[in-house]
């Protein structure tokens, strides 16, 4: 049997991490994997992750299962750090469950959308996450993509209007909640509103994908379109992750939230969301959500939480203003000051990429995205070298 599987696709971004582990050279700028790294490069442990860990060793009395649901507590308690005295909540209409990181989030969330609604369309803006279109085809949903940009590289509103009007009942659309992966470029407040409205009157289910909350302007600031969402769309899925906010990447800490239009269908949810969860994983993992739990059960660690978050939020927004800044001829980094996250799109072809590569060992997926937060000062400079040379040198830019 296993002679006869299909060969497997290859991930665009482990194949660039194998690339530059057989690399020898010394000083290699790794910008593919979307992990934030400090200025020594490393991708740290927050400090309130290791006091709360250190607690947990101490306090912890079982090991025993979570139950498909996982932690209610963790659940709402994520829930209130991003979106407190919701209204739907107070009519009983949200529902948790604890999923493995963002991922098994979207996951579960495209699977009780195929169970509800088994011929829907998944409307996608695409550049996007590379995850997203093969979880909702994972799924036997159908994906209908439309422009996230447009020709000037802003966000595309007139796209996202056009395919909300030609969507469905049943089906759904994947927004970023903030920060976008992969180009940065945001929904503005006036759209959020407008997406609310045109999804209710269509019957369309947003489903937000938010991962980044806190890197962009702020912790209540990139949430607040996403807010717009919760209150006025009758239903609702959002897949909420750890990963970037509390550092927890390995450690697999998320949570589905579900709103739907009546306290009835919201606890019917959140059992279908328990019995699809228990053939996906059985129970989620504790340790992340854990460490969670305890920093935002203490004011003190939650308001030592939110430092570590601005702080990084300003070196990742310092970088992009240092590279906005930069005079690079027709390579354009403009506009990447006005952007948000971790990511950014380079207007470069993939040959110029491939030449960054080869050239200057300056590691990006083939689509110019980069990870902002991999560069600093010991190797930004090799960065601008790179786009210097193809910047200038004619025999780059024909290559």
């Amino acid at each position: 049997m296993l002679d006869r599987l299909p060969v497997a696709k290859t991930d665009s971004l482990m194949e660039l991490g194998r690339l530059m582990k057989a690399d020898p050279r010394p000083m290699k700028v790794d910008l593919g994997v979307g992990t934030y790294r400090d200025e020594a490069g490393t991708i740290p442990i927050m400090r309130v992750v290791k006091t709360a860990e250190r607690s947990i060793l101490e306090t912890q009395t079982s090991k025993g299962y979570l139950g498909p649901s996982g932690d209610a507590d963790f659940c709402r308690m994520l829930q209130d750090a991003f979106f407190p005295d919701l209204s739907a909540q107070r009519d009983d209409r949200v529902a948790r469950i604890q999923t493995p990181g963002g991922t098994g989030a979207l996951r579960l969330a495209l699977q009780i959308a195929a169970e509800a609604s088994p011929s829907a369309a998944v409307w996608i803006g695409t550049p996007t996450w590379p995850a997203h279109i093969p979880l909702v085809q994972a799924c036997g949903l159908r994906v209908e993509t439309y422009p996230h940009l447009d020709a000037s590289g802003r966000f595309d509103a007139s796209a996202m209007a056009q395919a909300l009007s030609k969507a469905a009942p049943g089906d759904v659309i994947l927004i970023h909640g903030c920060c976008h992966n992969p180009t940065g470029v945001d929904l503005d407040p006036e759209m959020w509103g407008a997406v609310a409205a045109a999804a209710s009157q269509a019957g369309v289910t947003p489903l937000v994908d938010l991962a980044y909350p806190g890197l962009g302007d702020g912790l209540e600031e990139d949430v607040q379109g996403a807010r717009t969402l919760l209150d006025q769309c009758p239903n609702l899925l959002m897949a909420v992750s750890c990963s970037k906010t509390f550092g927890l990447y390995r450690d697999r800490a998320g949570m589905l939230l579900g709103v739907a239009q009546s306290a009835k269908a919201a606890a019917n949810f959140g059992a279908v969301a328990a019995s699809q969860a228990r053939l996906l994983w059985s129970n989620p993992p504790d340790h992340g959500a854990a460490i969670v739990k305890t920093v935002l059960s203490d004011e003190g660690l939650t308001a030592d939480w939110r430092l570590e978050i601005a702080d990084m939020r300003e070196r990742v927004n310092g970088l992009r203003a240092q590279l906005a800044a930069l005079d690079l001829g027709r390579i354009d980094l403009g506009p990447l000051e006005a952007q948000r996250g971790m990511f950014a799109m380079l207007p470069l072809e993939h040959h110029e990429v491939v030449r960054m590569r080869q050239d200057h060992a300056v590691y990006m997926d083939a689509s110019g995205r980069i990870n902002v937060a991999g560069l600093n000062a010991a190797n930004i400079d090799a960065f601008v070298t790179g786009l210097r040379a193809l910047a200038y040198e004619p025999q780059a830019a024909s290559a």
